[in-house]
């Protein structure tokens, strides 16, 4: 028996839209989206989304998938995240970081998550033990989602010059881009010849730039601005991301809005890191709202989880969104579209992707969830959730609590 859909999803909302609909599945697309019930057809399966959100899937645009679930490993106590996290990666195995890895992508599945940036340490520590056990965990989560991997040289180059080598060896061996985190460097010109050099590597193998810049809360971190400038002398304009960039946000007014119109200059796509606000003192967030209305593409990642770094974590692109709305500093009905779409269209965007909600003709890469709205999903984190790929069902979550109920305005 031949149906007319692969797959009818039922009485879902849709942001955007105050009627119930019903989305139409064939060969991995969403081929309409039409009142509920208004359209009589049939299909070789049905998902009732009972009046939930069903939402365009979302992206997790930075992750360190090498570390999960790695802070137990620790040998002994350190002084610090940074002595914590060598002590670590100094005893990866590939095998290990494979099982940890998996474990992690799974958990971003079920959470609605279908494309991923991996950032994976590449240096004298790890070798390239951290980036052969996440390429064999990309391949056990194909069916799941679309992992990207970025050699990241934690360590730095001057100061871990073994980085050099093992970069254009991880290069050659399957990372998508490269990565790279100047401000470890000791002196300011070592800091800005790290960034040359990553440029460097960027052109010899064609690859785009995913660059951690300015992590600290600190008006003394200034290598964003440095990253704009050397990403127009290349050409490199709309090929370069940068993380945290947490320094802008304690820069004076006149010397933030100077950085803000470079980075618009170069196309450099930003992703804040709400994790930031664990180090305390200011949010951390890096002026979102000015670099939007600069007309920069800006996404909120993970960073870590259950590391070295971080002792907890979700990977849950819910609970991101709401740190985000609370660390930004929104705080209205307006802003929970930008939280939302800086976990969704926009850091689809980031990664070079389409901004926006579900569009017809486009891979169904879907998210249902038991909330009415965005507000009620990101107050309340839905515990049920369904992940759609390419129009089939590929992780399911159900916690034990069902909220319909929509947030008062």
């Amino acid at each position: 028996m031949s149906f007319a859909l692969d797959l009818l999803i039922r009485s879902g909302r849709v942001h955007g839209r105050d009627e119930l609909v019903d989305l139409h599945i064939r060969d991995g697309k969403v081929i309409a989206v039409v009142p509920s019930g208004s359209i009589a057809v049939e299909a070789a399966d049905v998902l009732d989304a009972g009046g939930g959100l069903v939402s365009r899937s979302f992206t997790e645009p930075h992750y360190h998938p090498d570390k999960a679930y790695s802070r137990s490993l620790a040998p002994r106590e350190a002084k610090d995240a940074f002595e914590r996290a060598r002590l670590i990666k100094t005893g990866f195995t590939v095998e290990d970081v494979t099982a940890r890895a998996v474990r992690a992508l799974k958990l971003a599945s079920a959470n609605g998550v279908t494309t991923l940036r991996a950032n994976v340490d590449v240096d004298s520590y790890s070798g390239l033990r951290g980036l052969h056990g996440v390429l064999a965990a990309r391949e056990q989560v194909a069916h799941l989602m679309d992992v990207e991997i970025v050699a990241f040289p934690q360590e730095g180059l001057d100061r871990d010059p073994a980085s050099r080598g093992l970069l254009v060896e991880a290069l050659s061996s399957g990372a998508d881009l490269i990565g790279g985190w100047p401000n470890v460097e000791d002196t300011l010109e070592g800091q800005r010849a790290n960034v040359r050099e990553i440029f460097d590597l960027a052109e010899r193998f064609d690859v785009d730039v995913d660059i951690h810049a300015d992590c600290m809360i600190d008006a003394n971190e200034t290598m964003l601005e440095y990253i704009a400038e050397e990403t127009v002398r290349r050409g490199y304009q709309g090929r370069v991301l940068a993380s945290h960039c947490c320094g802008l946000e304690v820069y004076a007014d006149a010397d933030a809005a100077r950085v803000v119109a470079a980075v618009a200059e170069a196309d450099i796509k930003i992703v804040v890191i709400p994790l930031n606000l664990l180090d305390g003192g200011p949010r951390g967030l890096s002026r979102p709202e000015e670099l939007m209305a600069a007309g920069v593409t800006v996404a909120a990642g993970s960073d870590n989880m259950n590391d070295g770094w971080y002792p907890l974590g979700t990977l849950d692109p819910l609970d991101r969104a709401q740190m985000t709305f609370l660390g930004a500093g929104f705080h209205d009905e307006g802003a929970v579209d930008t939280a939302w779409d800086m976990v969704c269209g926009q850091s689809a965007a980031v990664l070079g992707g389409r901004a926006g909600d579900i569009e017809v003709g486009e891979d169904a890469d879907l998210v249902l969830l038991d909330a009415p709205d965005r507000a009620t999903a990101i107050a309340n984190t839905p515990a049920t959730r369904t992940t759609l790929r390419r129009g089939q069902v590929v992780s399911r979550r159900d916690t034990g609590s069902r909220i319909l109920e929509p947030v008062a305005p």
